[in-house]
């Protein structure tokens, strides 16, 4: 901008001109004319002043796109101001506008430097203001292109470990977001997802730009389908972390390149392992992109069945702090590998903790562990999952709420990775770890409801169309996935049961419309030692007590209002520390009222365990007793109170609905503070009552 000012001579009073010299002669004048009395005449006008005119900032324009010229004007004396744009160089235009501050053109067809003038005026004073507009051909676009992939660690043929001795394999991140920035710096340019090859692709950009690529770990879809997938770092040792869904988002960034002035078809970028000759020894960037994938092979498998699924968001929580100590997840202190729907029992979104100290036990490479966890995800968001959880070991006789989610989300990491070999390895580098095979698994000592395995194997041969070699000759066919799904989503969701395996096989049962699956399905069942003679979804004709055991069958009770029962729970199966979800720990009833109202619950032990001379164990019986209606809890009594429970219902209970009751014995689960005599067996009497 360069100001140039005119002015329009105006000829001043002789007075003016004479006052105004002799004030440079006579400091004590006070004034112009004759008298010496003061100058009585009124002040003089003040002086005009030119205007300022500002034809704007130089512009850089391409060649056919309107510019606007961004003019203005400022006069100290408040005078109403004019304006006037005219072109002072370059190929002749049309300036739209021409009388306003703000005018513009079309820019001319082919490159040029144009230079326009702006005249600003207040009537008699003026002011102008010059301006260079650039005018170049657009500049080229180009695309950007290629692939990004992840690299995965296999482990050892018999699960013992993980294999580096080969070349990790090289796998497509597919369906992650990916972002194309400006340089060096965190601008996102373009965005995109890559696709189930792990291609990606981005259109219009423009040529000889420098620019880089980032992945980030998450699969993002609005609408229906949809999903939200975040793998995220839960390590945070500041004193105050941050809240879960705040810990950071893994990404890879690649190095900057520039577009040049044709098509980029061949950037791509892999995260790898950060391996070195024995140990890590770089940045571990390919494990959250083995586990977002893991993640994306049990959403296809969904979206296979149901191409209108919506995902509930989920976050995946990996670090290489996490570690198999208990404590404080901010710290890695996550125990094992888990899913809870409640992380931190705040707002968080369902999440997965997956281990990753690699001098402890890593995950990311383990997909079934992976998937399985994301199993529990999908029984507990889609279908729903009575299990009390805890610690579980394969072959062990379990509560069987526990047995069906745990057989449940193995099974199904089988189905959706299409592989049965279900490997958990240790920390990398050494030969730990332990596997399964879903076709081939022994069920172990005692087959049957309360097996994981059972499920497993069940579950796995309903589905594969792989005939056993076993030499059992039962698993000769196939259901498919989809009477599975559907079974999950519907009567399982709804049951008045607890979700055992006698309410999923029940319910599936009822819906195969070909007698030859139903057949195949009972087959099943009787490998396994569950029952298919009338089966229902109390369970109500098993026979399978294991080994003879005590206090197992039947697997429900039936209890009548206004009377009582004795049942009685034990330990038998549970190790010494007694995690309290083994079998027969937890004894189910069946409780239908006659008349709608709220009832008076009493359960009174009657075994009188031996009082301890440590004053700190709880050395009597701590009766906890549990009343659901289609998987919703509407009465507890878990008060804690020694040898009995007494309240009244909290809600009142509907005549013609069936309840589901747990009844358990407290002590067998807390293994802090119970005595190591505590006796093996409780016996309880359980009475519900018509409140009065």
């Amino acid at each position: 901008m360069r100001d140039q000012i005119s002015q329009t001579a105006r000829p001043c009073s002789s007075l003016f001109a004479i006052c105004a010299s002799l004030s440079f002669l006579a400091a004590g004048l006070a004034g112009c004319g004759g008298g010496g009395g003061g100058d009585s005449s009124p002040n003089p006008p003040p002086a005009n002043v030119a205007p300022t005119a500002n034809a704007g900032a130089d512009q850089n324009v391409t060649t056919g796109t309107t510019v606007t010229l961004n003019g203005s004007g400022t006069d100290a004396n408040g005078d109403t101001l004019t304006y006037g744009w005219t072109q002072t160089a370059g190929p002749t235009i049309t300036i739209n506008n021409a009388s306003s501050a703000v005018a513009n053109f079309v820019a001319p067809a082919s490159p040029a430097t144009l230079e326009f003038q702006l005249r600003v005026s207040d009537g008699t004073l003026s002011a102008t203001d010059l301006v260079s507009i650039s005018v170049a051909a657009p500049q080229a676009t180009v695309s950007v292109g290629g692939k990004v992939n992840y690299e995965f660690v296999p482990p050892n043929v018999d699960c013992r470990g993980l294999n580096f001795a080969l070349p990790p394999i090289v796998k497509p991140i597919r369906g992650a977001t990916v972002q194309l920035l400006a340089g060096n710096s965190d601008t996102v340019l373009a965005s995109t997802v890559s696709n189930a090859a792990g291609d990606y692709g981005f259109a219009s950009v423009p040529g000889g730009t420098n620019v880089r690529l980032r992945i980030l770990a998450e699969l993002k879809q609005i609408g229906v389908p949809g999903w939200d997938v975040e793998v995220r770092d839960n390590f945070d040792d500041r004193l105050t972390p941050a809240p879960l869904p705040a810990r950071p988002l893994y990404a890879v960034d690649g190095a900057p390149f520039n577009t040049g002035g044709g098509n980029v078809t061949d950037k791509n970028l892999t995260a790898t392992t950060g391996w070195g000759t024995n140990s890590y020894t770089g940045d571990r960037a390919a494990a959250p992109f083995a586990i977002l994938d893991t993640i994306y092979a049990g959403m296809q498998l969904v979206l296979g069945t149901d191409a209108n699924s919506v995902f509930p968001p989920l976050d995946a929580y990996w670090s290489v702090n996490n570690t198999s100590i208990d404590g404080d997840v901010a710290a890695g202190e996550i125990g094992t590998s888990f899913y809870t729907g409640n992380p931190d029992g705040g707002p968080a979104n369902p999440s997965l903790f997956l281990l990753g100290d690699a001098a402890d036990d890593t995950e990311e490479f383990d997909d079934h562990v992976v998937l399985h966890e994301w199993g529990h995800y999908f029984e507990d968001n889609f279908s729903r999952s009575d299990s009390i959880g805890g610690p579980h070991a394969l072959g062990e006789s379990l509560d069987p709420r526990v047995a069906f989610g745990e057989g449940f989300a193995t099974a199904l990491a089988a189905i959706g990775l299409d592989e049965p070999q279900y490997c958990d390895t240790g920390a990398p580098g050494t030969t730990a770890g332990f596997g399964i095979n879903a076709e081939t698994a022994d069920s172990g000592k005692d087959p049957g409801w309360f097996n994981e395995i059972s499920v497993i194997t069940l579950l796995y041969d309903l589905y594969d169309t792989n005939i056993d070699t076993d030499g059992s000759g039962t698993d000769a066919g196939s259901i498919g996935f989809e009477p599975i799904f559907a079974t999950m989503l519907g009567a399982q969701k709804n049951t008045a049961a607890f979700t055992t395996i006698f309410s999923f096989a029940s319910a599936l049962r009822s819906s195969l419309p070909d007698m030859a699956d139903v057949l195949f399905l009972d087959s099943q069942l009787e490998r396994e030692k569950i029952s298919s003679a009338a089966l229902d979804e109390w369970g109500t004709n098993e026979g399978n007590q294991p080994n003879g055991a005590r206090d197992v069958l039947p697997v429900y009770k039936m209890l009548q209002a206004n009377g009582g029962d004795t049942i009685c729970t034990n330990s038998d199966f549970d190790r010494p520390d007694r995690t309290g979800n083994k079998l027969a720990e937890r004894r189910y009833f069946q409780l239908a009222v006659p008349v709608t109202d709220t009832y008076d619950v009493v359960v009174r032990s009657e075994t009188n365990p031996p009082i301890t001379a440590d004053p700190d164990d709880l050395d009597q019986s701590d009766p906890d007793i549990y009343i659901y209606a289609n998987g919703v809890l509407v009465a507890v009594g878990d008060s804690g109170e020694e040898n009995q429970e007494v309240f009244t219902t909290q809600s009142v209970l509907q005549a013609g609905q069936t309840y589901a009751v747990d009844l358990h014995e407290f002590r067998f689960a807390d293994d802090e503070t119970t005595p190591a005599s505590y006796p093996e067996q409780i016996c309880f009497n359980v009475s519900f009552t018509q409140s009065p």
